[in-house]
């Protein structure tokens, strides 16, 4: 029997409330497990109706208990996790999804599971099975071809499976949700309808093929050597296919194409107790931690395009808000996967930090994106600093423009007030006469009062220049 299983990252709209779970674990578990028995409700309502019964679909909340004790590690043979990384579970069958699986002849032949777990920063990690023993019978000739039509397949309908998935119970399930959440305590407000990201809700970053192939099958020397023909290992001398058909290694997840080599005949379900489930446990960690950091990395990029062409304050103070929630999103992924590490078994730590290190993770995600949060900070703080600079600028000119009119006026007042004085004999009278000031400015032209005028106003501008230039330097 040979089993093709798909693992895809696909992005959501579903945030929340950081250190929500840490500073009320209490009320937070009971939030979860008070919505339960209405998320029941509706995704049987959301089902498709049919000609014969089908088990409505299941969506399991995860997070509906609060850790009383410190010690996590009782045993070694599971997680010491105070509670899943995911969020909710789900489980389909194809007759849930009729948009994309029914009456198709592209399809992915013989779908035996669906299902679908929900995780925080944005991401929904879905997994098919499906038996393609019948899809890869028809000969060895024929086997390169019918894998390659296999794959595209795969890839096709998980992308399909993916968006009705998000669209018919996804979307539907957080809108409940945060309807009883108003306030925002658990899960953060659903994106707006006119931001250009709703776009890409229901879009897979990728789709994982990962095939389990019956060793003893007679062609199945051939079905390795043809998945895994473009996989490559650095430093490693012999072909990866080599080294499964040998007996080196029993399974190989380096990237997209992965293979198990099912020994015990159980399967591609990798459930607990199957001698693959922690491998699998392990490349769905990894999958999840790349995916939200490789997100987190193209919307920074974006933010960096953006600020290049940035020059309102509401625009600035929107470029800030994103970095500022990007930012925390990313050093929160990377200490979830630290604090995570620490309580996995240690089979599935060590089988995801090689699959990471395989990936690059360090060098092509975490280190960019720290690197970007730094470049967008710094580009965000040169905008403000220059558009404070230009605010400054005009400020000043506006106050030297007062200071020179000013002079005017001052200079005209005195002179009014001064032949006033002298051409009004009952104003004469209260003039002390201690100081001939008025009477020598009353006395001036009115052209040496311009000119005299226009000299300080001069000064004042020579002044400012210069004070200028050296605040600038």
């Amino acid at each position: 029997m040979t089993q093709l299983r798909i693992l895809a990252p696909v992005v959501v709209d579903y945030y929340a409330v950081p250190g929500a779970a840490l500073r009320d674990p209490t009320g937070y578990a009971d939030f979860w497990a008070g919505q339960q028995p209405a998320v029941d409700d509706l995704v049987a309502r959301l089902a498709p109706g049919g000609d014969e019964p089908v088990p409505p679909p299941a969506v399991v909340l995860a997070h509906v208990w609060a850790v009383s004790t410190l010690n996590r590690y009782r045993t070694i043979s599971d997680h010491a996790v105070e509670r899943p990384v995911h969020v909710l579970a789900g489980t389909l069958r194809p007759e849930h999804l009729p948009t994309a699986l029914c009456g198709r002849t592209d399809g992915l032949p013989g779908i035996t599971e669906i299902s679908f777990r929900l995780y925080d920063h944005g991401l929904l990690l879905l997994e098919l099975l499906a038996d393609v023993s019948s899809a890869l019978a028809g000969g060895a000739g024929d086997l390169p071809g019918s894998l390659d039509d296999l794959q595209a397949r795969a890839v096709a309908t998980g992308e399909r499976v993916a968006r009705e998935t998000v669209r018919r119970y996804l979307h539907p399930v957080l809108a409940l949700l945060r309807r009883a959440d108003p306030d925002e305590r658990i899960i953060l407000a659903a994106t707006p309808e006119h931001d250009p990201v709703t776009a890409e809700f229901g879009e897979p970053l990728w789709v994982t093929r990962s095939l389990v192939v019956d060793p003893g099958e007679p062609a199945a020397a051939q079905a390795v050597r043809h998945w895994l023909k473009d996989v490559v290992i650095p430093g490693d001398d012999r072909a990866p296919a080599d080294r499964l058909l040998d007996g080196e290694v029993n399974h190989l997840v380096r990237w997209l194409n992965y293979l198990f080599l099912d020994h015990t005949r159980v399967g591609g379900r990798m459930a607990p107790g199957d001698p693959f489930h922690d491998q699998w446990e392990a490349l769905r960690y990894a999958q999840v931690f790349y995916g939200v950091l490789d997100r987190i990395d193209n919307r920074l990029s974006q933010i960096l395009a953006d600020s290049a062409a940035a020059g309102s304050r509401w625009e600035l103070e929107r470029l800030k808000g994103q970095l500022t929630s990007l930012s925390q999103r990313a050093e929160l992924a990377i200490m979830e996967r630290r604090d995570l590490s620490k309580y996995l078994t240690r089979a599935v730590r060590a089988e995801m930090d090689a699959i990471l290190q395989f990936w690059d993770y360090t060098q092509l995600l975490e280190e960019p994106v720290r690197y970007k949060i730094e470049v967008c900070s710094r580009r965000l703080a040169e905008l403000a600093a220059r558009r404070t600079a230009r605010s400054a600028m005009f400020t000043d000119l506006i106050l030297l423009g007062i200071a020179m009119t000013s002079v005017l006026g001052t200079a005209l007042a005195l002179t009014e007030f001064g032949r006033s004085i002298a051409s009004d004999p009952e104003m004469a009278a209260y003039d002390l006469g201690r100081s001939g000031l008025v009477n020598w400015v009353a006395a001036q032209p009115a052209d040496a009062i311009l000119v005299s005028s226009g000299v300080v106003s001069a000064l004042l501008v020579t002044l400012y220049l210069f004070f200028r230039r050296d605040k600038s330097s």
